[in-house]
């Protein structure tokens, strides 16, 4: 008789355990799904603020300055080379890098550079 006595507690130990599983798969499922939410009504929102703040970061502006350099070299080669039609090129691929820039961040050299320089 004693084990037709074990059989009620070893039930209601498995319902037990079933219970806590069901539990936290609805707890994962419930966090998951808000997540999904926030991203769908924010995520456009972080990730405008994520490009203003890497705009403003040093590596931003040490990036812009660096390709900056570059079409002004590219720019001064074709010159040399008199290639004109490259040079007219690479000045529109910088005044468009330029123009995709907040102009605080824009060296002031390369705003003198592409004044001086146009078509």
């Amino acid at each position: 008789m004693s084990s037709d006595s074990n059989v009620p507690s070893i039930f209601s130990i498995g319902v037990g355990v079933i219970a806590i599983i069901f539990t936290a798969v609805g707890v994962g499922w419930a966090v998951h799904a808000s997540n999904v939410a926030e991203k769908a009504t924010l995520g456009a929102a972080d990730v405008e603020v994520d490009r203003r703040n890497f705009e403003h970061s040093q590596a931003y502006r040490e990036g812009l300055r660096r390709d900056c350099e570059e079409l002004i070299y590219s720019y001064r080669k074709a010159k040399a080379a008199k290639d004109d039609e490259s040079a007219k090129a690479v000045l529109s691929l910088l005044r468009h890098r330029v123009a995709g820039a907040p102009p605080e961040a824009v060296p002031s050299d390369v705003k003198q550079f592409i004044d001086q320089n146009s078509y």
